[in-house]
C-alpha cells in the first residue's frame, strides 16, 4: 500500500513524503541503496556510487604502488584487469553517461593507476601510456 502525506515546511513549501507499507511492514526513505552492486541515490544520479568506486580505485593504486618494483609490468597489467577494469566495467551502461564532473575523479585516479604501472611521472600525457598498454579510456569502455 502507498500513501501519501503532505507537510508544510516553515518557508510554505509543500513536500511530500510517501510510505510504502507491505504486510504491515513499513520501509524508510533512505538517501542511498546499493542494488545489484551499484549505489543509486534518491535523485537516481551517480555521485555515492563514483566515490565508492573511487575508494576501491584508491585501495589498488596503493598496492600497484606498493609491488611494482616487485614483479613485472605484465603482472602489473593482469592485476589492473582484476582489480580496477572489471570493477569500471560493471554496470558502466547505467552510470556510463554520468556528467563529466561526477565521472572526473574516477577518469583521475584510474590515470594514476596507468601511470604508476608503466613508471611515468604524474605530469606526463595518459594518451600514449593508454595505448602502450592496449588499455581503453573510461569514456571508451562505455562507447564500446
Amino acid at each position: 500500500m502507498l500513501t501519501k502525506s503532505l507537510k508544510k515546511n516553515s518557508n510554505l513549501s509543500e513536500t511530500c513524503s510517501f510510505q510504502i507499507k507491505i504486510n504491515d511492514s513499513c520501509f524508510q526513505r533512505t538517501k542511498c541503496a546499493k542494488y545489484l552492486g551499484g549505489l543509486i541515490d534518491s535523485s537516481l544520479g551517480w555521485p555515492s556510487h563514483m566515490q565508492y568506486l573511487k575508494s576501491k580505485l584508491v585501495r589498488a593504486s596503493y598496492l600497484f604502488y606498493k609491488i611494482r618494483n616487485v614483479v613485472s609490468v605484465d603482472v602489473l597489467k593482469m592485476g589492473y584487469f582484476s582489480l580496477v577494469h572489471c570493477h569500471l566495467n560493471y554496470c558502466i551502461v547505467s552510470w556510463g553517461t554520468a556528467t563529466n564532473s561526477v565521472l572526473q575523479p574516477l577518469e583521475v585516479v584510474h590515470n594514476s593507476i596507468l601511470r604508476t604501472i608503466t613508471y611515468n611521472n604524474y605530469r606526463c600525457h595518459i594518451t600514449p601510456v593508454y595505448k602502450s598498454l592496449n588499455i581503453l579510456k573510461l569514456h571508451d569502455i562505455y562507447k564500446l
